[in-house]
């Protein structure tokens, strides 16, 4: 349960309780559209104790949704009614409805650029500005006018709403979140949410979708001629996969004219596009329903999952009674603050935006009143040379006795006359030189036209040789291909679905679904995710910022993997992984170095260094600990520490009695534990009987450096080497005392001897 915040009108600390909490409000819910509406609404006791503080343009902060996007809304105070039996009706406009009262100043027209640069004009355009920020990651080009100030009344129409705006132009989906306004290419996310519609979910206008979907197609078209021959197909009509899932057919007719089909055959292609590009046969969802009904029908399994739902996701939506599914974005909610879940939730296919339509509309319009006109004006320019014609003379020539040719002209003498107009068995035509002159405009008996300027309003032709055509549109098709040349810019379609498409700035490569899937542009190499606009990553230049050169760099979107992929052999279906890069790193699967294609047979495996040796030098850090799992084979060459004394501090003699510390020391025989540490048989330890210490008991002998991830102790093998060095040096010492001693006496009894003059035996 969340607790709406009353706050003033400025010098506000959101994150506090301003004039305190709405504790007594009743049912206040947070109602949000795709690209549209964020208000909010609630009741209001005349005796609540925050009453007389409710005022217009006050502030309100609470949850719209279970989103963090959603959380702790600003809402202003918009309007109050008067109260009915005690109680008031409060309705509040989301942060953003300030964009409403800033006006945008007269500037430029921007051509060709992206939707997050459309959005910071916008912001240097506005006024005031507030501390509104822009985002964007929608990839589309397109151009924002702020050249003429009749096209938008305030910033908020620039956003969208009106033909020419942001998202007019360039599509996506706004998401608010207080002063951030971001146009996001998806604003929601595929969710794993299947609604059974008919389980417990039923709508009227639901209903009324399914009973008003088509099954199956009948096309026919009329064929060019004076005739009007009508083709249509010998089966009469084409069923889509679902017609089996209804009870009967349900068939609509569709006009193929425009499109032209040459014949039978190209019309049965013209209607299977059809019948695949307008779903034909799945209904089209609209559904209104309560957060609870919604919970009654969504499959069982998923129930966990919808209390994830927010607007602009997408579910799956299941007709039971018919077997079919498809998908639907929610496109509006009504969040219940009080209660922290929604009240009602609508799933429909994504409206295109009507200034979208207008604006495609208008732009067709235009260019048919473009070509009218050009045509129309072209006619009254004939019209009136042909009314007012001038003082001219018609002349049979050479004679009315021999007339072989009809000469209209500018004076009665074919020797001085230079406009003339000859018509004789040859053809019809013009000279601005003379009788005898060129005549650049003619038709002659050949079914030759000759002219430097033509208006018509349909030319046939089978050929044309070296023309340039301005201010036309180019079409070229075959079956359920169509090429269109206009404006620029080459269009290609199938089954009436955008392919490809070339513009000075860019080629642009789209799925069966008209969703853009690869851009080629002056940045490089663009790739989005499948079925959508959302960016995977790109191929273009970068430079190194140490060295300063330039390099081809491979770039992957946050989230995704960049992976080097082979095929096994000419027979396998899939391709193998061999290396991939992610936010976690590089990822390599068999690492050969060299190998047949460049020398050498080193490689890493998993992780693992097989035939491979360090040719300079093989460093490990401080700290990092060194296991082997087998004999280390120094070939003959010594294990070195360095020992020079520039290296050494705080040099001293050694105290250590290396005598006493070695007879601390107790020695056993064990065997070492099997996959006790580690279960994989390349990790354990030999199994041959050992004699050796126990870390517990040698103290003295401890490893300092412990590694923390595994808490067993460690024995430090140079120490006891140096205490083995000093234990005998310092046995040898005593050696060396006892020997001396030893030497001292014997000497002492051979002098006793030679003074008494007798031979000692020596006793054992």
């Amino acid at each position: 349960m969340s607790i709406m915040i009353l706050h003033d009108k400025t010098n506000n600390n959101w994150n506090s309780q301003g004039l305190g909490p709405l504790h007594e409000a009743m049912n206040p819910k947070v109602t949000r559209e795709r690209n549209g509406s964020y208000e909010l609404t609630f009741s209001y006791p005349v005796k609540g104790v925050l009453f007389k503080k409710l005022v217009v343009g006050r502030w309100i902060v609470a949850d719209a949704g279970p989103s963090q996007s959603a959380k702790a809304q600003k809402f202003e105070i918009a309007e109050i009614t008067k109260p009915k039996k005690g109680i008031v009706t409060v309705y509040c406009e989301h942060y953003s409805y300030q964009l409403l009262r800033s006006i945008v100043k007269l500037g430029s027209k921007f051509e060709n650029i992206n939707a997050q640069t459309a959005l910071n004009q916008l912001k240097t355009q506005m006024e005031p500005k507030g501390d509104f920020t822009f985002y964007s990651d929608v990839t589309t080009r397109s151009s924002l006018d702020f050249s003429d100030p009749s096209k938008f009344n305030n910033a908020q129409e620039v956003l969208g709403g009106v033909q020419g705006s942001i998202l007019d132009n360039f599509g996506g989906e706004y998401l608010f979140n207080n002063n951030q306004v971001r146009l996001l290419a998806n604003a929601g996310i595929e969710r794993n949410v299947i609604i059974a519609y008919g389980k417990n979910l039923t709508d009227i206008s639901q209903e009324e979708s399914i009973e008003n979907t088509f099954t199956s197609v009948y096309g026919w078209a009329k064929l060019d001629g004076e005739d009007e021959q009508v083709i249509t197909l010998p089966e009469t009509y084409l069923d889509s996969k679902y017609v089996n899932h209804y009870t009967q057919r349900r068939i609509q007719m569709v006009d193929f004219s425009d499109k032209k089909p040459k014949n039978v055959s190209a019309l049965r292609e013209m209607v299977k596009s059809y019948i695949k590009t307008n779903k034909i046969g799945i209904p089209k969802v609209s559904i209104k329903t309560s957060y609870v009904d919604l919970a009654s029908s969504v499959i069982d399994e998923e129930l966990k999952h919808l209390e994830e739902l927010d607007l602009c996701d997408w579910v799956t939506v299941l007709f039971n009674e018919l077997e079919i599914h498809t998908s639907a974005q929610i496109i509006k909610t009504v969040w219940n603050v009080s209660l922290d879940k929604f009240d009602s939730l609508g799933l429909g296919e994504t409206a295109t935006n009507m200034s979208k339509v207008l604006s495609e509309s208008q732009l067709e319009t235009n260019k048919l009143i473009d070509k009218v006109t050009w045509l129309e004006e072209a006619q009254k320019e004939a019209s009136n040379l042909l009314n007012n014609p001038g003082k001219g003379h018609v002349v049979i020539y050479p004679s009315f006795a021999d007339p072989q040719e009809i000469l209209i002209m500018d004076t009665k003498d074919v020797n001085t006359a230079k406009n003339v107009w000859k018509w004789n068995a040859g053809g019809l035509g013009f000279s601005s030189t003379g009788y005898k002159g060129t005549y650049a405009l003619a038709m002659t008996n050949n079914g030759a036209i000759v002219a430097d300027r033509m208006t018509t309003g349909t030319l046939r032709a089978i050929q044309i040789i070296g023309v340039t055509i301005t201010g036309s549109t180019i079409i070229s098709e075959s079956g359920s291909y169509k090429m269109f040349l206009n404006s620029g810019q080459l269009r290609n379609y199938v089954n009436s679905i955008l392919r490809t498409s070339l513009d000075p700035y860019s080629f642009n490569v789209y799925d069966g679904n008209g969703i853009k899937m690869m851009a080629l542009d002056s940045s490089g190499v663009n790739i989005n995710k499948k079925g959508s606009t959302n960016l995977l990553g790109y191929l273009g230049r970068g430079r190194d910022a140490v060295s300063g050169k330039e390099e081809i760099a491979i770039n992957v979107e946050p989230g995704n993997i960049g992976s080097y992929s082979v095929r096994s052999s000419s027979s396998a279906t899939t391709y193998t992984r061999q290396f991939a890069v992610s936010s976690a790193g590089a990822h390599i699967g068999t690492l050969n170095m060299g190998g047949a294609y460049v020398g050498g047979a080193g490689r890493i495996n998993n992780a693992y260094l097989y035939n491979t040796g360090v040719s300079s030098a093989f460093t490990v850090y401080n700290n990092v600990p060194v296991n082997f799992y087998s004999n280390l084979n120094m070939n003959g060459y010594s294990i070195t520490n360095q020992s020079d004394m520039r290296l050494k501090e705080n040099i001293e003699p050694t105290v250590i009695n290396g005598i006493e510390e070695t007879k601390k020391l107790k020695f056993y025989d064990f065997n070492r534990k099997q996959n006790y540490k580690n279960r994989d048989a390349k990790l354990q330890p030999s199994k041959k009987r050992e004699l050796g210490l126990l870390a517990q008991e040698s103290s003295f002998l401890l490893a300092e450096d412990k590694v923390e991830e595994e808490h067993y102790l460690s024995l430090d093998t140079s120490k006891q080497i140096m205490l083995n060095s000093l234990t005998n040096k310092q046995l040898i010492e005593k050696v060396e005392q006892l020997e001396n001693k030893l030497n001292i006496k014997q000497k002492g009894r051979r002098k006793t001897q030679t003074r008494k003059g007798r031979k000692w035996r020596t006793k054992h």
